[in-house]
């Protein structure tokens, strides 16, 4: 969605705020759709929508509308429909980081991180690279800024942008 330069200024103004709002509203200048989740939660909020991550949009008259209705909700990122593959590396379940893994934008989660890579084309992914680490691809993944139910905010690690999903990391992914 292409927006007029008030209503970005207002959302970089948003963006600026330290809150799950303000996170979201970051999300959506950075071009990703995104969908309501439930407070201290990982579940699509569906008292503000049906379809889950198809539901996820960058309107941002909606989403602030989601936000006015419960302002402590979470929010996700549909990964597809912003054009991301995010690796979810649970330690938990046996997850680490692995060497061929490029440096990219990194949120740290409850236990573990979400790695983010940039896609322009359709692909298939088998679901789980190895114990612990799951592509989200056709689905979604909560935003930075929200807050995880044991109580850890999800976190930006560092100032990385969005690396690109280059032919070696699917050739890595396409072994598992």
């Amino acid at each position: 969605m292409s927006y007029s330069s008030n209503l970005a200024t207002d959302l970089s103004i948003i963006a600026s705020d330290k809150s799950i709002k303000g996170a979201a509203a970051k999300a959506v200048l950075n071009g990703w759709k995104v969908l309501p989740v439930k407070k201290r939660n990982k579940l699509p909020h569906f008292d503000l929508i049906k379809r889950s991550h198809l539901d996820a949009t960058d309107d941002w008259n909606l989403i602030d509308f989601w936000f006015s209705v419960d302002p402590h909700m979470n929010y996700g990122i549909n990964c597809q429909a912003s054009g991301l593959v995010v690796l979810d590396v649970d330690f938990r379940n046996g997850g680490d980081i692995r060497d061929w893994m490029k440096p990219t934008y990194t949120v740290s989660t409850g236990d573990g991180y979400h790695l983010y890579y940039s896609v322009n084309e359709e692909l298939r992914f088998s679901g789980q690279i190895g114990d612990g680490i799951d592509i989200k691809y056709k689905g979604f993944v909560v935003g930075e800024g929200s807050i995880h139910s044991n109580g850890n905010i999800y976190t930006k690690t560092n100032d990385n942008l969005v690396a690109n999903l280059d032919d070696e990391m699917k050739e890595m992914i396409a072994r598992w």
